[in-house]
């Protein structure tokens, strides 16, 4: 009975992005974080290579429920639910802020469906698969590196709204 309690605690805490009810602040899995980024920069260099504009809004579609809650992260809950335990992922979850978290896959995902829009009304497409794949070797940069020019636009933002309060 002690043993179904823990699981089910390692289940709601996995599930769960906030820390309390009303933190800025939620539990993320680093490892399902990365497999997340990678599944979509995949999803965006399959479309590129096959020039597939639809597969390219799918991905933006994925990346734009993630913004709403983690839940909705359909690669990262897969991740955090079941590879971790096949894996045998032991690590703890680390302390990220929900708006940095919105804002990285908000900025990916702006740049995904602009490309896409313009791909769409067949405005400069040439160019425009250029600038996807461009921001898909950011995406890969991101997931494999650690590296998120992203998070570091915010970084930016953040510290310069702070200097001004």
């Amino acid at each position: 009975m002690n043993q179904n309690k823990t699981m089910n605690n390692i289940i709601q805490t996995q599930t769960q992005c906030p820390v309390s009810h009303n933190s800025k602040h939620c539990l993320i899995y680093e490892s399902s974080l990365k497999f997340c980024r990678t599944i979509y920069a995949i999803l965006v260099l399959i479309s590129f290579l096959l020039h597939n504009q639809w597969l390219l809004l799918a991905t933006v579609i994925l990346m734009f429920l993630r913004i709403f809650s983690i839940k909705l992260d359909f690669p990262y809950q897969f991740h955090a639910l079941f590879l971790r335990k096949l894996l045998k992922d032991k690590s703890e979850p680390l302390t990220k802020e929900t708006s940095e978290l919105n804002f990285v896959f908000g900025i990916m995902t702006s740049f995904l469906l602009a490309g896409f829009l313009f791909i769409y009304f067949g405005k400069f497409v040439d160019f425009v698969w250029i600038f996807v794949l461009i921001t898909d070797l950011l995406m890969f940069l991101a997931a494999f590196v650690g590296f998120c020019l992203a998070t570091m636009i915010y970084v930016f933002f953040k510290k310069l709204r702070d200097k001004k309060k």
